[in-house]
């Protein structure tokens, strides 16, 4: 199983609009400029952030931990002296479900994006609860009391769920995406003219970093065959990214401008921290490449990819933490 694309945690508007803002998702409209009008995109635009998070986030560690132990195929691959932790989606974490439901008929409307959510709001319950009660089998250790009767009816179940839902979430991450990009790229022009340039070299850095992963994952790219990557069609996007954590870097120096800008310096210092290792993650994909290493079995086989230098995974889960980092810069 290959993690969906858009599978990057994609960025709040909430901060941007204002350096005095509490945090990324309350907006001073004061200090901001910002209309009722604009304020009401805001909150929908980061609910349907939110669930776009969710499902790219946990529901896919969760999914990807579990296929990659028993395969994606209809019939389970079930190992002798199986041992295994069954991973869960918390309740609070499943809220965003709800509240962008809740947005889908209030203005404004975002044509492409609201019938898919209605849509996926079923497919994405329906998969949480097959979820949920693998969880209960896996915790309960039930497979020793039925020798896998009911894990093999469950992990059909799945299939079938996960199946529909990634019908429902491909359609959704399209269509978030193009929205997404919109709102980038109308954000960068008005961080621009505004002459916030920390805001704007750090939305920089991730709208480049994000298309260095995309590279990747549209290649097919996983730390299983991470030594055929097209180097040339990556490096053209890892160099941009580079050149856009210098100017980030030099910018974030400035402490009158950080004054001006009104910025919390250590919000400030998180994210380019943030960034920094996710640059350098990249860096340790080509070091492994030029090294002509390929990932360990055990690290293949583990359960923490995401921790293990030189591959996507790393790189990605490094990205998702400073997208996190810059939705905290106040």
């Amino acid at each position: 199983m290959r993690k969906l694309s858009f599978f990057i945690a994609i960025i709040m508007f909430g901060a941007m609009l204002s350096a005095c803002s509490a945090s990324s998702s309350t907006v001073d409209r004061g200090a901001a400029g910002v209309t009722p009008g604009e304020s009401k995109k805001i909150e929908k635009y980061n609910a349907y952030v939110g669930l776009n998070n969710l499902m790219t986030g946990r529901i896919n560690e969760v999914l990807v931990h579990y296929f990659e132990k028993f395969g994606a195929e209809e019939q389970p691959v079930i190992e002798k002296n199986l041992s295994f932790i069954m991973l869960g989606v918390a309740e609070t974490e499943r809220e965003v479900i709800d509240k962008a439901s809740s947005y889908t008929a209030s203005q404004p409307a975002f044509a492409n994006v609201d019938p898919v959510v209605i849509q996926l709001t079923p497919v994405i319950k329906d998969l949480l609860s097959v979820l949920d009660n693998m969880k209960a089998y896996y915790d309960s250790k039930g497979y020793v009391d039925d020798n896998f009767a009911k894990g093999k009816q469950l992990h059909a179940k799945l299939v079938s769920a996960n199946t529909a839902y990634e019908t429902v979430a491909k359609q959704y991450f399209t269509a978030l995406q193009k929205l997404d990009n919109e709102q980038r790229q109308a954000e960068l022009q008005k961080l621009k003219n505004s002459d916030q340039q920390i805001r704007y070299n750090a939305l920089k850095f991730m709208i480049d970093a994000e298309a260095t992963a995309i590279e990747m994952d549209e290649q097919g790219i996983t730390a299983r065959n991470v030594l055929k990557l097209d180097m040339e069609k990556f490096k053209a996007k890892y160099d941009i990214m580079t050149e856009d954590l210098n100017a980030l870097l030099t910018i974030a120096k400035d402490k009158k401008r950080i004054q001006t800008e009104g910025f919390n310096s250590f919000s400030i210092q998180n994210y380019v921290d943030s960034a920094t290792e996710a640059k350098a993650a990249a860096s340790k994909i080509i070091e492994r490449i030029h090294k002509k290493q390929p990932v360990s079995d055990s690290d293949l086989n583990g359960q923490f990819l995401n921790t293990t230098d030189g591959t996507p995974e790393n790189f990605y889960y490094q990205l998702s933490k400073a997208v996190e980092r810059y939705n905290e810069m106040n």
